[in-house]
């Protein structure tokens, strides 16, 4: 068997096995656990072959523990809503995905691509889906592998693996009537419509709050057990209003605020200034926009595990 150089496979492979297990389970320490995982199983047991291409190896088991570890999330309890845990990005460069798809197979595609797939909506429309088709959603629509190595990672025939995919695609439906996908537009809009609203947000005002919202809106926060958060989502343009208002009155008021590109939106970090022990100290928050461009989803992160990979601005 001819030597490996490993250090020359992780660096080669490490970014898109990253991509893989984010889109996998929505949480970047996840990820990065299971990257680690993975290329201990090529140290401890590699294949066979060590000549042909290491990418579909490694993709396999990457992906398998990643559903085992979905499974694994999903069978405990959580305090409040689950949302993905938020990473930065740029306009320029999407989350680890390695910039192209992952196959030149004839009928490999890329249905939604590497921004929109990192997107919070889009990673909060896979909690919808089981371990399982979420895997061959990813695997296929996102980061472009062909039919058949699909089938291949997940160990099962070609006919089973385009059943599981129709039916994850089925699951996605609600998504696909109200996604925006990623373009200097629709960038553009979001960037505008953060700053009218981080505006009006400092002062407390809850009517001008709501006139930055749709009517429909929607606000969920995961404060996962450690800070104030709205234990299910809060729905209305009114009902969001008054929640942030409510946030600034027990003593939330921002002291170091930052734009910044959270999972390929324009997002907002912010330190606030202390209160009491349930009173969150950092928070991320990113939103949708409707077709009018109000505000029409907003992801508010506040628990300290979800936000270890941003950089927060000094207070």
């Amino acid at each position: 068997m001819a030597s490996v150089d490993y250090h020359a496979l992780f660096s080669s492979h490490r970014e898109h096995l990253w991509g893989l297990c984010y889109r996998m389970t929505g949480s970047a320490a996840d990820a990065e656990d299971l990257v680690q995982d993975t290329f201990a199983r090529a140290l401890e047991k590699p294949p066979a072959d060590t000549e042909s291409p290491w990418r579909p190896w490694l993709a396999r088991v990457a992906t398998r523990l990643a559903i085992d570890a979905l499974r694994h999330r999903k069978s405990r309890s959580y305090v409040g809503p689950w949302l993905p845990s938020p990473v930065e990005t740029s306009p320029s460069r999407s989350v680890a995905g390695a910039g192209e798809p992952a196959s030149s197979e004839p009928d490999a595609e890329v249905r939604y691509g590497l921004r929109e797939s990192a997107s919070l909506a889009f990673l909060r429309a896979l909690e919808a889906l089981d371990p399982v088709p979420r895997a061959a959603l990813v695997l296929r629509d996102a980061l472009g592998y062909s039919g058949p190595e699909t089938a291949e990672i997940l160990g099962v025939s070609p006919e089973n693996a385009r059943v599981i995919l129709h039916r994850a695609r089925k699951a996605l439906a609600r998504y696909e009537q109200v996604r925006r996908p990623p373009s200097p537009e629709v960038d553009a809009a979001h960037q505008a419509a953060l700053q009218r609203f981080m505006a009006v947000l400092v002062t407390g005002d809850v009517e001008q709050i709501a006139a930055c919202l749709a009517q429909d809106a929607r606000l969920t926060s995961d404060g996962g057990g450690q800070y104030y958060a709205a234990l299910k989502p809060v729905l209305g343009r009114d009902k969001v209003a008054r929640f942030f208002a409510g946030v600034l009155e027990r003593g939330g008021a921002p002291v170091a605020v930052e734009l910044r590109w959270i999972n390929e939106r324009p997002g907002v970090l912010v330190c606030s200034a202390p209160g009491g022990p349930r009173n969150a100290p950092r928070s991320c928050m990113t939103f949708d926009l409707d077709e009018a461009g109000l505000v029409s989803d907003v992801h508010l992160v506040v628990a300290d595990d979800k936000l270890r990979a941003l950089r927060f601005p000094e207070p």
